[in-house]
């Protein structure tokens, strides 16, 4: 038996792993002998592993041929994730751009369902500002990176994320379904969102939806500050800013999706 079968350190998550990183090379189908040599793994951990994979989706079992190929899970989450890296490669300039000229916090929401997912942020150099948690989720009803997003979905996917209530966050939030569709046209009339106080007391933020080609939103652009930075009178000029990069974010996003991919790297 190999050492990294016996060796303490090689945990079930990184076998779970390498199974399926060697499924994802060049050879699509194998069986668990040659994943068991490949990988230096006992048969037996092997055959526990798939079994475990077959019953998430990830991999899926021939009957005929004995071997395991990606399932449809996996094929689902690298589509999911070339989104979203295609999604930051498109906006990264832009998001530094944007907090260079305002000086301030630039994030970067990837939509995901009917949900939001922040994927990127450039924080402004300011000794007070705001920033948030790569990773962090939150609803599409709330943030005006949330609202931005759900204004260009279309009104079916608007109708079953205001079917759950509104998270109220501070007594500013706009938790009514009524004044929130509201809000949408409006957004979708001007092509950017504001709040200000609604999740985190004495913050603003400014975003502008990622359309992608059939012009759907994908993700939005925002700027977050304090209040006391930006008057009332500079929204509009900081908005055109925010909607601009927002736009160029989209038309790059179009060019690297039309791009042909590029060929998987070969397991060493």
């Amino acid at each position: 038996m190999d050492a990294l079968d016996t060796d303490p350190r090689s945990s079930t998550t990184r076998r779970v792993a390498q199974v399926l990183l060697a499924l994802g090379g060049d050879e699509p189908w194998l069986g668990v002998t040659d994943l068991a040599r490949r990988l230096g793994l006992g048969k037996a951990v092997v055959h526990r592993i798939l079994q475990q994979l077959v019953g998430t989706g990830l991999v899926r079992h021939d009957e005929a041929s004995r071997r395991y190929a990606l399932g449809p899970a996996a094929v689902a989450l690298g589509r999911s994730a070339r989104r979203r890296s295609e999604l930051v490669e498109a906006t990264a300039p832009l998001l530094a751009h944007l907090a260079q000229v305002t000086g301030e916090t630039t994030t970067l929401a990837a939509r995901v369902g009917h949900g939001r997912v922040y994927v990127d942020q450039v924080e402004s150099s300011q000794h007070i500002r705001i920033a948030i948690r790569i990773g962090e989720h939150q609803a599409l009803t709330n943030g005006a990176s949330g609202l931005s997003i759900l204004a260009f979905l279309p009104s079916a996917d608007v109708d079953l994320a205001l079917s759950v209530p509104v998270p109220r966050f501070t007594p500013r939030t706009v938790v009514d379904p009524a004044a929130i569709r509201d809000r949408l046209a409006e957004i979708r009339a001007r092509g950017w969102a504001s709040t200000s106080s609604e999740r985190v007391p004495h913050s603003s933020s400014i975003a502008a939806p990622v359309l992608d080609a059939g012009g759907e939103a994908v993700g939005s652009l925002s700027v977050a500050y304090l209040d006391s930075r930006f008057p009332d009178e500079d929204v509009p000029e900081v908005a055109a800013l925010v909607t601009a990069a927002a736009r160029r974010a989209g038309d790059r996003l179009a060019a690297l999706r039309q791009a042909p991919p590029e060929p998987p790297a070969r397991l060493s």
